[in-house]
């Protein structure tokens, strides 16, 4: 431990209380003034800091159940099922019994510190859990645990550099949120009304150029089955090469090798995989995966299972439109139109050759398609940014919070090794 840094429980610095539920059955203890927070709250919420809860109690309610109010700017932890999310309460508010809740001796710890502290113990945490239905961390266990805890000067400058890291992280999610609705309208915009048109014609597809023709998919690309073996634990590289699985396309259409499973190379030519290959997942025992759609683009030798179409599209047609249009009508529901509900839902390759697609003319594919990739490449590139700023902020958790690297109490820019 650092020589200046204290060993202490964490009731030493903070009281560490429950919460409650009022009756649900009692309306007068409902949808009144009092921010009431769950776990659920805190879990679809990337923010740190929370003043807004789903629900609302009454003072009546808190006085009648086992709730507390706790004061503003402390930290709430989520201590039940999820265990180890936490935030700060901008507001007085209550919790349900699911969290444990550190009212803060602010003369020993920094609030904001001890919201970055406890994240950072979040997989101790769920490891002293128990429970037969759900884990949970008991108020004993966060009592007694113990860490080590840097003077409060200290504490409140790890809390600025951590905090302004996150800002970097919220502004950059927020891009990313703005950039793929701007894409979602332009993909319905491109995709329906096209580049400079002006006059129009009805189709199954509603209101659409009339230079664009609708044309079944078996004029303008071959669709073919995939290998058809059962392949899910074949993970043994030295089998052969590597087979695509439905697995492996995910829903925004990427390929995800997350997973690689391998088959004998065999029919190479029948299953060869090229790049810009389409792969259209028609098969899943879920709707919401039918017609997921991603381009292959990989380096090497793969192959492709039974569950998914290999879309070849002929000289016409620019594969990244197709790629964009597949998408773009599973997302509206355009094949749930004609699955059906056996075993599993699906869309075969016979109907899918049979299936009507918008075909404009080769130039205008291009076009379309090069102004939706410039959109796919700034998301790309706010999302790799993303990723640098979570795996900084990692680093630096690991590096101030345990003291390996100490943040100078002066105002020197210099940060001091220990």
């Amino acid at each position: 431990m650092v020589s200046d840094w204290k060993r202490v429980k964490l009731e030493e610095i903070a009281e560490i209380t429950g919460g409650g539920t009022p009756s649900k059955s009692n309306d007068e203890y409902w949808n009144g003034d009092i921010p009431w927070l769950t776990p659920t709250d805190v879990t679809k919420s990337k923010k740190n800091f929370l003043s807004d809860t789903e629900s609302y109690i009454t003072d009546i309610g808190l006085k009648k159940s086992s709730a507390k109010l706790i004061p503003e700017n402390n930290v709430l932890m989520t201590s039940r099922a999820t265990i180890g999310k936490s935030i700060i309460n901008k507001v007085p508010m209550a919790t349900n019994q699911g969290f444990a809740n550190f009212i803060c001796d602010g003369m020993k710890v920094s609030s904001e510190y001890l919201l970055y502290l406890l994240n950072s113990k979040a997989k101790k945490f769920e490891q002293l859990g128990s429970g037969s239905t759900f884990k949970e961390i008991s108020k004993g266990e966060l009592k007694s645990f113990v860490v080590d805890l840097p003077p409060v000067v200290e504490q409140q400058k790890i809390a600025a550099i951590l905090s302004s890291v996150d800002e970097a992280i919220e502004k950059t999610e927020q891009i990313i949120e703005q950039t793929e609705k701007v894409k979602k309208g332009l993909m319905q915009q491109l995709l329906t009304k096209g580049i400079g048109h002006t006059e129009f014609k009805y189709t199954p597809f509603g209101k659409i150029p009339i230079p664009w023709k609708v044309t079944p998919v078996e004029q303008f690309a071959t669709v073919e089955y995939g290998v058809s073996e059962a392949v899910s634990n074949n993970t043994d590289s030295s089998i052969g090469i590597p087979i695509l699985t439905g697995a492996n396309i995910t829903l925004d259409g990427k390929i995800d090798l997350f997973k690689q499973v391998y088959i004998q190379k065999r029919d190479a030519e029948k299953f060869q995989l090229k790049k810009g290959d389409l792969l259209f997942n028609w098969r899943s025992g879920s709707q919401h995966h039918v017609g997921k759609t991603a381009i292959f683009n990989l380096d090497g030798d793969f192959t492709y299972a039974s569950f998914i179409l290999r879309i070849r599209v002929n000289g016409e047609c620019d594969y990244r439109y197709y790629y964009y249009l597949l998408n773009y009508l599973k997302s509206i529901g355009y094949f749930s139109k004609d699955t059906s509900v056996q075993v599993n839902f699906k869309l075969n390759a016979t109907s899918f050759r049979e299936l009507l697609l918008i075909k404009p003319s080769l130039d205008e594919q291009k076009q379309i398609s090069q102004r939706l990739l410039a959109i796919d490449n700034k998301i790309k590139l706010e999302k790799d940014k993303l990723l640098r700023l979570a795996n900084l902020k990692h680093g630096l958790m690991q590096q101030l919070l345990t003291g390996k690297v100490r943040v100078p109490i002066d105002d020197e820019e210099e940060v001091k090794e220990t």
